[in-house]
């Protein structure tokens, strides 16, 4: 069980920034970088199984079954190929990254092959990394459970229509070998995700969990979330208010009373910090995201959004 450490972020900016921010708290802004990772996926499997491959002779140490072989320069294959390139150099996730995953993907038409339609020996070589990566890529399986490959097939080409609240791999990129690797060490060489996660967010877990938030001011803007052992790193908040271009008082405390302290972020520059409370601890009536029960701590009862 993991200790839960509070988070509290003051957040004065201007409206319209604020605006933009409360969206990302809610999770209602579209995840595009979970579209890229899901496209990847499609791509990488296709590449294990040899329906594309690249023009010229590849390698791929983290994972050499992955280039089999070479094949005509087709639209299909180019895109192959390049997107292999990005693989290789194992891109931040970033929106550029992000458009050129989903032109290639587009290019490459494997939006249009549904598992019906891959031959079988196609997905005999699909199907072991599916069940491999099933936990990494799709959530955790019970001993009960029988895993439907073809449903997972299809379900890559299924991108979610809200984030997280508080999804920080939307502030910093992730890294798209990264994403693909997951934690079960698929390719060699490549960090897993909970290892670079750590050291770029400070969490393994990167979002917010329990999230509440109120707005009293157009200008302002109150957000409160857990984090399992420790809040996040200095760098994702610094990142944080240079995205939003605001001023960010970050209180933070644990359970066991040895972690408390703030730090004040000012359009991603560091400009404050200290041991003991910000001086901003008024625990305002906050909202809830996703439904949650009211913190029964708060004074005034909570309202549930949605």
């Amino acid at each position: 069980m993991a200790e839960w450490c509070t988070n509290q972020l003051e957040i004065t900016g201007k409206s319209v920034c604020i605006d933009v921010m409360q969206q990302w708290v809610c999770g209602e802004e579209i995840p595009r970088y979970r579209q890229a990772v899901l496209q990847s996926l499609r791509l990488f499997l296709a590449g294990c199984a040899g329906i594309l491959k690249p023009t010229k002779p590849q390698t791929y140490v983290p994972y050499p079954a992955l280039v089999r072989g070479t094949a005509a320069p087709t639209a299909q294959n180019l895109a192959f190929e390049q997107w292999l390139t990005l693989l290789q150099d194992n891109v931040p996730l970033s929106s550029d990254n992000i458009k050129r995953i989903d032109n290639l993907y587009r290019q490459s038409c494997l939006s249009l092959v549904r598992w019906d339609n891959v031959p079988e020996p196609a997905r005999s070589l699909i199907s072991p990394v599916l069940a491999h990566q099933y936990t990494d890529w799709f959530g955790m399986v019970s001993w009960s459970e029988t895993i439907d490959i073809g449903a997972c097939w299809d379900k890559l080409s299924v991108y979610p229509e809200s984030a997280q609240p508080c999804d920080m791999l939307m502030i910093m990129p992730a890294r798209l070998a990264t994403e693909i690797n997951g934690n079960s060490g698929l390719l060699k060489g490549i960090a897993a995700t909970a290892q670079f996660y750590d050291q770029q967010y400070g969490l393994e877990w990167p979002f917010g969990h329990h999230v509440r938030w109120e707005r009293r001011h157009v200008s302002s803007l109150t957000v409160r979330f857990d984090s399992p052992w420790a809040p996040p790193s200095a760098e994702l908040m610094g990142e944080l208010s240079s995205v939003f271009d605001c001023e960010i008082r970050h209180g933070y405390s644990g359970l066991s009373g040895q972690l408390k302290g703030y730090d004040c972020y000012d359009q991603g520059e560091h400009v404050d910090s200290g041991h003991g409370p910000s001086g901003r601890e008024n625990r305002p009536a906050l909202y809830l995201v996703n439904g949650e029960k009211p913190d029964v701590n708060l004074p005034v009862p909570a309202i549930a959004v949605g």
